[in-house]
């Protein structure tokens, strides 16, 4: 009857450790996916941006010294959602900015207009649904290696954790 018990004890502790890993793991897989790189930055014309897409702009030399005033010295990425795209300018809601020293600063959404000079580059933001799937099936796979891990030794045999000092019975 000892030997039930500790096998049921054994049993729902394995299962009871198996649940926090899922749980965690699925946590983990699940921050991952969100912060993981589900979208692609493929390089755009400034007349193929429209509002409300996602951008992140590539400042030229022209528009270093054009946005010195308004940004800062340095500016090397602007990025930000497209408010309004003109012929002659882009107005974002901008969200970063990227020195060329390597710090960036948040913005809460001011206003900034990019002319086509002070621009050398343009990338919009797009979903990828490979990049998610990918993301997705690792997390997953994580999720269920951790889930095994738990009961790993459970059914092996090793009874090192049901010693209780007694023989086992005889029969």
């Amino acid at each position: 009857m000892g030997s039930v018990r500790c096998a049921c004890g054994a049993v729902g502790s394995a299962l009871l450790i198996g649940s926090y890993r899922l749980l965690a793991a699925s946590g983990i897989a699940a921050f991952a996916v969100s912060m993981s790189g589900c979208y692609t930055y493929p390089a755009r014309s400034l007349s193929e941006i429209s509002p409300p897409a996602v951008v992140s702009a590539q400042i030229s030399d022209v528009g270093r010294v054009a946005l010195s005033e308004p940004v800062g010295s340095g500016v090397e990425r602007i990025e930000g959602q497209v408010v309004q795209n003109g012929d002659t300018a882009i107005r974002l809601m901008v969200t970063e900015v990227r020195f060329l020293n390597g710090l960036s600063n948040k913005w809460q959404g001011q206003q900034l207009t990019l002319h086509p000079l002070d621009v050398r580059s343009v990338s919009q933001r797009t979903f990828s649904k490979q990049r998610t799937v990918t993301a997705l099936i690792l997390g997953a796979l994580a999720a269920a290696a951790l889930f095994t891990v738990g009961f790993i030794g459970l059914f092996s045999g090793d009874s090192g954790r049901d010693k209780s000092g007694e023989p086992p019975p005889v029969s």
